[in-house]
């Protein structure tokens, strides 16, 4: 066979065979797992305790708020649970220019206990998410849809395929608060008490942070009698409450407070995030290396109980998910 004629034809099949992969290599596919392209974020939920990717569980929908290097808003994109898991919690951003960006991302903003200002015409300190508290007063009292925060500082788009991952934050929590007496023969009515807690959570920017000095006072969503076995007391009878409440900042003046309703008197008036806080410690003397903050941040539920004294008048010693806070060496009350 001549060598030229036998060159041109393995030219001519090596160029058929790309035509016909050029043509189906992405075509038949479903996914951008098999064909890359564009700019994704990748949506997890590690800032928990376990430090396991709790997305999928637990984040219902995304709320993402693009601005540019300085701050101006760009767009804004909403995407639903189903378009979450269909996508394996990555988030497609099309249509951006060339150049730096920064994405905030929220979840279960749209519940109707949220009052948003987006700054969509403005800039990204004009972002406001606040809790909807009954005036004049500020009270809450309702359940509170989880809800969610992500933040990723101005990073590089330039059309190639990249994932980037946003790692969200919980900003809700519910505490289960245990009242009882150390005499296991007193009986509390949870008629003749009211619990409150006091913190000005009610407001937060575009990177998480608390912007306002007003106080929301929190109030029980349930409320009822208790029996139980204690490690240290025995059978004990209480009150138990229900409370769901905003992120807790550990610079804050957050309070939990116990009164009378007949005659107003405070049977207690401290500093939760400082106790509940203490917990975080503990995990330190541990081994595991963990700040008061950093623990309230990965924690989002609180069972405490509050050992008031034989005669229902003082707070002697608390009890934080199972760990002891004794008033000889934790407590300062």
């Amino acid at each position: 066979m001549d060598c030229k004629k036998y060159t041109y034809n393995v030219l001519r099949q090596l160029i058929f065979l790309v035509c016909i992969l050029t043509m189906t290599s992405c075509t038949w596919v479903k996914d951008d797992y098999d064909c890359p392209s564009g700019f994704w974020l990748k949506l997890s939920f590690t800032t928990n305790l376990l430090d396991v990717d709790a997305a999928p569980k637990y984040v219902r929908d995304a709320d993402v708020y693009i601005y540019d290097a300085d701050g101006k808003y760009v767009k804004h994109m909403h995407v639903s649970n189903e378009a979450l898991k269909a996508n394996d919690y990555r988030v497609r951003v099309d249509d951006l220019p060339e150049g730096n960006y920064q994405f905030v991302v929220w979840s279960g903003i749209n519940d109707d206990n949220y009052f948003m200002r987006s700054g969509t015409e403005n800039t990204i300190d004009d972002f406001r998410l606040s809790l909807v508290a009954n005036m004049p007063n500020n009270h809450f009292k309702g359940e509170l849809p989880d809800l969610f925060y992500g933040y990723l500082p101005a990073l590089h788009i330039d059309g190639g395929y990249d994932v980037r991952e946003v790692n969200l934050m919980k900003d809700t929590n519910k505490l289960t608060c245990l009242v009882v007496s150390i005499d296991n023969e007193a009986v509390m009515n949870p008629y003749d008490y009211t619990m409150q807690i006091i913190t000005p959570n009610g407001t937060m920017n575009a990177y998480n942070q608390l912007v306002s000095n007003i106080d929301i006072v929190y109030e029980p969503v349930g409320m009822g009698s208790v029996t139980f076995e204690d490690t240290e007391y025995g059978n004990l009878q209480g009150i138990q409450y229900t409370i769901p409440v905003l992120r807790l900042v550990n610079y804050k003046n957050n309070r939990i407070v116990l009164m009378k309703k007949d005659s107003g008197q405070k049977l207690f008036d401290i500093s939760l995030a400082e106790y509940i806080g203490m917990v975080g410690k503990l995990y330190t003397t541990l081994g595991r290396e963990i700040t008061v903050q950093d623990y309230l941040d990965r924690q989002d539920f609180y069972t405490v109980v509050f050992y008031l004294s034989d005669d229902l008048e003082r707070l002697i010693s608390l009890k934080v998910n199972n760990w002891f806070l004794r008033s000889n060496n934790h407590l300062n009350l």
